[in-house]
């Protein structure tokens, strides 16, 4: 009996000395459960040749609209013509509408032949939303779960996918956030709490420093980067050796004491949280974008190394031990990573694995299982979550 077959359709890729985030880790967590895992890549087409390249040089060797093998993996990069682009401008916006509804038709074959025999689809909050009808009449007996990391509107997609969402959500077997705040986003939807996880195995290997003098602050990630406000902290703080990982550059001169490494594999930039003594999370203000509190996985790997957090108030509200700032009050940031630094590292803070993660999951929206029941012990133990159905709502 082959074992259960898993879609995960998200803008992320897998392989390819990429970053990591929380599709590509539940990614991870789902083969070690047993499951033949195929990720789908989204949200390029051609016309994302009309925009700056982001792609890494990774990426750029690897064939378009194909199959390829990664870490115990199948991961299809796909490229069609057009896609849902993200458009500010009226007039854009009313030439990308109508590809919200004609998204779904340009899945190739290589794709939805294999995804019959879908078991589970997990559908990441980006431009894969628009696939979720095509995706339901190929696979029907599939479990579908769209996981909402994001309020679309605010991560800059198109607002026609926010509306396809709406349309669709008491659809899929279970609307998952992780953070309370989004649980009444989408009314009608099944929807449960179940927060990110981290990697604790890469967390918990010992490493050598990477660092060759102190104090060492650490910012990983771009989204929604107040770029202004690290400059100005570099500024004031020249004691201070700030590393950025991130893949957008920064639009300023780069100071001595502030090193920006683009986007590094993720097995390289553990030791740089490990052995930091701050972790940023310098977030600029954007309405609906305080879940970030809950949800942001970043600030979750600095708690778990025991860094103190330094972030705006809006992002910062109910994080243990954080230090925030107001964003609007250059000072207060200053201050606040003053006191981060004065106060220096404390006890890791317990924070859940991504396999108990993938375990509530597949708990919470019925999905067969390629690993046999856990048992109580392990339950009791913390190494499997039990399902918070204590969570849904809808």
């Amino acid at each position: 009996m082959d074992p259960p077959a898993a879609f995960l359709f998200t803008q992320q890729t897998i392989g390819l000395q990429a970053r990591k985030t929380s599709m590509v880790f539940l990614a991870e967590a789902l083969v070690r459960r047993g499951y033949r895992v195929h990720v789908v890549t989204v949200q390029r087409s051609w016309l994302s040749r009309l925009r700056r390249n982001t792609e890494g040089a990774a990426m750029r060797g690897v064939p378009r609209n194909g199959w390829y093998a990664a870490d115990g993996m199948q991961g299809f990069l796909w490229v069609p013509p057009v896609h849902p682009v993200a458009a500010r401008r009226g007039m854009r916006q009313w030439l990308s509408a109508p590809l919200v509804a004609f998204y779904g038709v340009l899945l190739p074959r290589a794709v939805t032949e294999p995804l019959r025999k879908a078991e589970l689809v997990v559908i990441e909050s980006c431009a894969a939303v628009a696939l979720f009808r095509r995706v339901r009449r190929i696979a029907p007996e599939a479990r579908i779960l769209y996981s909402m990391n994001d309020r679309l509107t605010v991560i800059g997609m198109h607002p026609g996918l926010e509306r396809r969402l709406r349309a669709d959500a008491a659809g899929y077997d279970l609307v998952r956030v992780p953070a309370a705040a989004l649980l009444d986003d989408l009314p009608g939807a099944r929807a449960a709490l179940v927060r990110h996880g981290i990697d604790r195995r890469a967390f918990d290997r010992v490493s050598a420093s990477p660092y060759s003098s102190g104090p060492n602050a650490v910012l990983i990630g771009d989204m929604m980067l107040d770029q202004p406000l690290l400059e100005r902290l570099a500024g004031a703080f020249p004691d201070v050796r700030f590393h950025y990982f991130g893949r957008t550059p920064l639009a300023f001169p780069l100071r001595a004491n502030l090193t920006a490494w683009g986007e590094q594999p993720f097995e390289r930039l553990v030791p740089f949280v490990q052995h930091a003594d701050v972790g940023l999370a310098l977030y600029r203000r954007v309405p609906g974008l305080a879940y970030l509190a809950e949800s942001s996985l970043k600030n979750l790997q600095y708690r778990y190394c025991g860094l103190p957090v330094v972030g705006p108030a809006f992002a910062m509200r109910g994080v243990p031990g954080a230090l925030s700032y107001d964003p609007d009050c250059h000072e207060s940031a200053a201050d606040a990573l003053r006191r981060a630094l004065e106060k220096g590292r404390g006890p890791p803070e317990a924070v859940a694995d991504w396999d108990e993660v993938a375990g509530e999951l597949l708990g919470l929206v019925g999905a067969v299982g390629a690993t046999s029941p856990p048992s109580i012990s392990d339950i009791q133990n913390g190494r499997i979550a039990q399902p918070n159905r204590s969570n849904l709502r809808g």
